[in-house]
């Protein structure tokens, strides 16, 4: 019961949030599927090696004339690995962004966590990230929106990008029931100058947090929300969902993102639950005048063959031997 209020209060500071998010890292509706690019600490976590993908297509077909035509896609790879050695687990993050306009960014990062057992179950886990992260513009498609813009006018015609150290950050605690995390992005604030000192662009300091919770009506039915909370740059945004999970293989659910966008959401677990798939369908609610109706999402997990051998000797009782 302690758990379901800590549920409930942070869907209600969710709910409170609003905003739109100035997204320095890309956001995802199947957030509550990929907390390993969210958060460091989820790194090895639970007793499972797996691989996931993830690839959203933002505002399919959009189109402007200022862009052209074009898509936005974020295609993200996860790689989590329990070491089973004082309770370490470590991972992987490889991130490409890619906007019609020529601005992207990609990203590589290796995770690891520290997983600290407690009483019942539960466990409190703290991660850290290093890695690489490259900013780049494409002149050559990019369009100068504001004159007094020294970068987008020094950038102008031109294709450059520059990769830099990138740190990250989380805590989390988890039960069988519930899950709470903190993550935070950027903690070296890098900035990008592109070969020019008279450039400046911030890599500012990003924080989200996230609550998940499954949450049993029957033997055979649970009830999962989730919600996560993002801050960047002094704005504040907010999504909330809730899932109901049919033995544990089959999901549908909804969501639905502060100033942004409804969501609808479905998912199976197959092969003995070794293989998840998961489909996440936005229907922009704010401003869909401006812009394409429908973003699309999909995650692909698999859980990766167990190689663990047992070192344990199991005696074997016989009448000569007791």
């Amino acid at each position: 019961m302690q758990g379901f209020k800590y549920v409930l209060g942070l869907l209600l500071l969710s709910c409170i949030s609003s905003g739109v998010y100035a997204q320095q890292n890309p956001g995802l509706s199947l957030y509550h599927l990929n907390t390993l690019y969210f958060n460091p600490s989820a790194a090895g976590a639970g007793r499972d090696a797996y691989v996931q993908t993830h690839y959203r297509n933002q505002w399919t077909s959009y189109e402007t004339t200022q862009d052209g035509a074009g898509n936005l896609g974020t295609s993200i790879v996860g790689l989590s690995l329990p070491l089973n050695f004082q309770h370490v687990g470590m991972g992987m993050i490889v991130m490409h962004d890619k906007t019609p306009s020529g601005v992207g960014q990609q990203v590589v990062r290796l995770q690891v966590a520290y997983h600290l057992p407690l009483a019942n179950g539960a466990a409190f886990s703290m991660g850290m990230g290093f890695g690489m992260q490259t900013k780049s513009f494409d002149g050559r498609v990019f369009r100068v929106r504001d004159s007094n813009d020294p970068l987008a006018i020094e950038l102008s015609g031109k294709q450059v990008s520059q990769a830099l150290p990138d740190f990250n950050a989380g805590l989390m605690y988890t039960t069988d029931l519930l899950e709470l995390g903190l993550g935070i992005s950027h903690l070296n604030q890098s900035v990008y100058d592109f070969g020019n000192p008279s450039l400046k662009l911030d890599n500012e300091l990003a924080a989200n947090a996230h609550v998940r919770a499954n949450l049993s009506i029957s033997d055979q039915i649970e009830w999962s929300p989730f919600a996560q909370v993002n801050y960047y740059n002094g704005v504040v945004s907010s999504q909330v969902g809730a899932k109901v999970i049919y033995q544990r293989q089959f999901w549908m659910g909804a969501g639905y993102r502060w100033d942004d966008a409804a969501t609808i959401m479905a998912g199976v677990s197959i092969l003995n639950n070794r293989l998840d798939l998961a489909y996440a369908l936005d229907l922009t609610v704010i401003n869909s005048n401006t812009k394409s109706n429908l973003s699309h999402e999909l995650m692909l997990r698999f859980v990766l063959p167990s190689f663990q051998t047992s070192s344990r000797f199991v005696p074997i009782k016989t009448p000569r031997f007791n």
